[in-house]
């Protein structure tokens, strides 16, 4: 006796047709007639009674009817939850925002990381200017942002330490300082410096290093990212203050050249910003544990 000759009986008795029983279970009339007989004979009674035009379930036949209802019922609730469990859900995401540098020479690290562990969930990054990060994280368009500080206060936001950049000083490869390895901060005194954009946080970590060590520079352009202020250093049109992080082993010493200063180390830091008036995804939450931020003490942003 199997699942298949219960639904026959089943549907036999519901229809009390042989015709549009074979038609429901796709089977000839005759291979009806057959399972119906083969029931009877293990079971050892007669089953169903024909009457004129009518089948007519015995006393054996109603008591396996309502079995077979009952056994079939939880065999499809069984198959259509399987099947649920092998159909692939919408895939999950966590959506990041990040300034350039952090992005490519940051995040990546945390990512890779965070995708051994969760082959299921994507993980969009875009690319954008810190303006642009805080508006998305605001709208609900990211789930994280990735900025440098200091930064101004935003009501809403929360803003997590995830990482610290140290600076260094970058040449071309044709300039002066190209030719050594460590300098006094007070040997910048009065030099062209390419850097950020006023507004911009990394710009503000620069600003400030020169103003605690008290040197003045000649600040010739300000450009809006870190890959075409290399470019403009690496041509000679002045020197740069970046994250050791963004200079790749291939331009070091072929287009750039890093100096040291033997008397400080800049530094500037970099957090995982979130909007604490939204729902936190379990996805998200298993990106701030990969991250380490989970368990961090929130500072606001007010």
């Amino acid at each position: 006796m199997n699942i298949e000759t219960l639904k026959v009986f089943r549907d036999l008795v519901d229809t009390g047709s042989f015709s549009k029983t074979a038609e429901l279970n796709f089977i000839s009339q005759s291979a009806v007639s057959q399972q119906i007989k083969t029931l009877d004979f293990v079971l050892k009674c007669r089953l169903l009674n024909r009457l004129t035009n009518k089948l007519v379930p015995t006393s054996c036949g109603e008591k396996l009817y309502e079995a077979a209802k009952k056994i079939i019922l939880v065999y499809e609730n069984a198959i259509v939850s399987t099947r649920q469990f092998s159909v692939p859900s919408p895939a999950e995401e966590v959506r990041i925002s990040t300034i350039y540098s952090a992005g490519i020479y940051l995040l990546q690290g945390h990512i890779r990381k965070f995708m051994a562990a969760h082959h299921n969930i994507k993980v969009s990054v875009e690319y954008l200017q810190f303006q642009q990060i805080r508006s998305d994280i605001l709208s609900g368009r990211a789930d994280f942002g990735i900025i440098a500080g200091p930064c101004n206060k935003l009501q809403g936001l929360i803003f997590l330490p995830i990482g610290e950049d140290k600076m260094v000083l970058l040449t071309g490869m044709s300039d002066k300082l190209a030719r050594k390895r460590a300098i006094a901060v007070r040997e910048i005194e009065g030099l062209d410096f390419i850097s950020f954009e006023k507004a911009s946080p990394s710009r503000k970590c620069v600003d400030e290093f020169f103003r605690k060590h008290a040197v003045k520079v000649n600040m010739k352009m300000e450009l809006d990212d870190i890959e075409t202020i290399k470019t403009a250093v690496s041509s000679g049109a002045g020197l740069a203050l970046l994250p050791l992080s963004a200079v790749r082993e291939a331009e070091r010493e072929k287009e750039l050249h890093i100096v040291r200063f033997n008397d400080a180390q800049p530094t500037r830091s970099l957090y995982l910003i979130y909007n604490r008036s939204r729902k936190m995804s379990a996805s998200a939450k298993a990106f701030m544990d990969i991250t380490g931020t989970r368990n961090t003490d929130l500072r606001r942003i007010n």
